[in-house]
């Protein structure tokens, strides 16, 4: 893995884990085990040994299983920080309330993710292109419940849903991405808002440029029943 600069994070974990009740009335979705530990350990472990030196944690449901857990953090190789909403915010919400605690840009990862990629590449790409934002995208095999992107070269032109019966591409978003503070603007103060439903067609519309990652490394949604299942078989065989 390549090696990079120290970077910020911030983890979105705030939302209460719907499709997989009745497991998370009494854990949050992310604290759920998944390959021999809650999920996001993994994904913590993953930005500690990457070189993120510092991680917000923003949360909502059951924020004292992740402090009970973690801690400062020390013991995964990075600093946490914790946030909690009080009223829920959206994935970008809680982001846009970050404004001001962080220098330069920041890398949004959501918390039912088993990541395992190279994120020195991400950001020499992010870097190197100097859009408001870069997501990480990759071919998706759930294209009708997924952020789709359309693309001009590695800029992206459009964020859409799939409909039923109509054509799509499969070429969907990860759930990562890097951001520079200047894309806060698009994310309102006063209401919840999601980066794929609401401020990415913002930016897009309002002529910020987007930019995507295109990758085949492990980014993995484990955020339903059925993709739990599938990440235990190959967990499973790869160890």
């Amino acid at each position: 893995m390549t090696k990079m600069a120290s970077v910020q994070a911030a983890i979105v974990a705030g939302g209460r884990g719907e499709r997989l009740r009745p497991a998370t009335d009494q854990i949050p979705k992310p604290m759920l085990p998944v390959g021999g530990k809650p999920l996001m350990e993994h994904l913590v472990r993953w930005l500690g040994r990457s070189g993120v030196g510092k991680a917000f944690l923003c949360l909502g449901y059951k924020p004292e299983a992740f402090e009970k857990h973690f801690g400062d953090g020390a013991a995964f190789g990075l600093k946490l920080e914790y946030r909690v909403e009080e009223e829920p915010r959206g994935t970008a919400g809680c982001v846009r309330d970050l404004e001001g605690s962080f220098d330069g840009d920041l890398l949004v990862v959501y918390g039912d993710l088993y990541v395992d990629m190279d994120l020195g590449k991400l950001m020499a790409f992010h870097r190197a292109h100097g859009g408001a934002a870069t997501l990480v995208v990759r071919e998706t095999d759930h294209p009708l419940d997924s952020d789709l992107v359309r693309t001009e070269g590695d800029r992206i032109t459009g964020i859409y849903r799939a409909k039923a019966g109509e054509p799509h591409g499969s070429l969907g978003c990860a759930a990562i991405w890097v951001v520079r503070p200047s894309l806060l603007k698009h994310i309102p103060a006063d209401k919840p808002t999601d980066f794929g439903k609401q401020v990415f067609p913002a930016a897009i519309a309002a002529g910020e440029k987007l930019y995507a990652y295109v990758t085949k490394e492990d980014v993995l949604d484990v955020g339903t029943p059925e993709r739990v299942k599938t990440f235990e078989k190959r967990w499973g065989a790869k160890r």
